[in-house]
């Protein structure tokens, strides 16, 4: 039997209530929810740009047999579907705090929650197969087997920007991807 690994979106204060995203949707929005719906959407601004909540994602074993887990990553198709006007933005840090919207006085985008460590957000689309982002590097590993839920890693935190050149309506969808290695 292999590692069961879960990817979790965690909202509101910490230590954060969890929804699992696994094969799953994340909408960017202006609330810190994991719901995928219509509400509080992100609108295309006059000037400047609008920032979504933080999205704050973990991974964590959530059962199976194996030696160990390592290597954790993720990254992109490296192109933008999104279009013109809209950018996704990531930081990687190893402690949880409440999402927040960035200030939008910087871009790019740099968290305002207090004692957040997430400044000098990256481009998503920049991080590929070929060069992933590294999310064991402060949480690092190995993980073992032995926990039946562990939380592994560290938190990937996304940022959608809007800008005025954005055009309205639904996006298109993007993939994440998340990978590790287990023996």
């Amino acid at each position: 039997m292999v590692a069961n690994v879960v990817i979790n979106e965690h909202n509101g204060a910490a230590p954060g209530a969890k929804s699992d995203k696994t094969s799953g949707t994340i909408r960017f929005k202006n609330a810190d929810d994991a719901s995928v719906d219509l509400n509080n959407p992100l609108v295309v601004p006059g000037t400047g740009q609008e920032y979504s909540f933080e999205k704050w994602l973990r991974l964590e074993i959530a059962g199976g047999t194996f030696t160990q887990i390592t290597n954790l990553r993720a990254y992109s198709d490296g192109a933008n579907g999104f279009g013109a006007g809209v950018k996704l933005w990531y930081a990687v840090t190893g402690a949880y705090v409440q999402p927040v919207v960035p200030s939008e006085a910087t871009d790019p985008p740099q968290s305002v929650a207090a004692g957040s460590p997430v400044e000098n957000m990256l481009d998503f689309f920049l991080a590929t197969q070929g060069s992933p982002i590294d999310l064991d590097g402060i949480n690092t590993g190995p993980f073992v087997d032995g926990s039946p839920t562990e939380a592994i890693g560290d938190f990937l935190v996304l940022v959608m920007e809007v800008e005025p050149t954005a055009s309205n309506g639904v996006l298109a969808t993007e993939t994440l991807t998340f990978a590790y290695d287990e023996i």
